[in-house]
């Protein structure tokens, strides 16, 4: 079965695609985004080019017409990196995966894919769902926090200030569903690293 590429027309979207479905050795189908929604199930996965969603998520007409989709397994990639937890938990419910931002380089954008691809149904779940609500500097901060330094320190080396610092670590430990520094960075070591590996 073909694997289906969904992106707006234009410039942007044929040159994804012609990255993609060369480096990927699966039988690949484009089209434009809002057209053929009727065949779906006929197609092994439909990936999902997100980065026109834009600033304004919710009223988006691109959102509308993702949430409208049925298929076990729908992949979105270049999605924007500051998309919103409220949002990313929207489309998880809608069992879609999250496999990476428009901050991925094209080997991690290639890597990501493939594996969601071929991974079985049963889990087609991201590996590491939470991972991607993080925003770069929280992600930052999480990599700093396995030092096991105290904020104070995390700041000077960021180059932050330490209410800035502890504002983030509880964004971060909401996030990630931790309640304190120990939890957090285990989960660092699992996650992040695991993802950077």
């Amino acid at each position: 079965m073909p694997v289906l590429f969904f992106s707006n027309s234009g410039l942007h979207g044929d040159l994804l695609f012609s990255l993609i479905s060369e480096s990927l050795p699966f039988s690949w189908e484009k089209a434009e985004t809002g057209k053929q929604r009727h065949c779906l199930p006929h197609y092994r996965a439909i990936v999902i080019d997100c980065w026109q969603i834009g600033m304004n998520y919710e009223s988006n007409q691109f959102f509308a017409y993702l949430m409208s989709l049925n298929h076990p397994k729908i992949l979105l990639i270049n999605f924007p990196a500051d998309l919103s937890a409220h949002l990313a938990e929207k489309l998880r419910r809608k069992s879609f995966q999250l496999v990476c931002d428009a901050t991925t380089n094209q080997e991690n954008l290639i890597r990501r894919l493939n594996m969601a691809i071929q991974s079985p149904e049963s889990s087609a779940r991201e590996d590491h769902p939470n991972s991607l609500l993080l925003t770069r500097r929280e992600q930052e901060i999480l990599t700093q926090l396995t030092s096991g330094e105290p904020n104070s320190v995390i700041a000077m080396r960021l180059h932050l200030s330490e209410h800035t610092v502890k504002n983030h670590m509880y964004n971060i430990f909401r996030k990630i569903g931790v309640k304190n520094r120990l939890q957090a960075s285990n989960w660092a070591k699992m996650h992040l690293q695991a993802e950077r590996a």
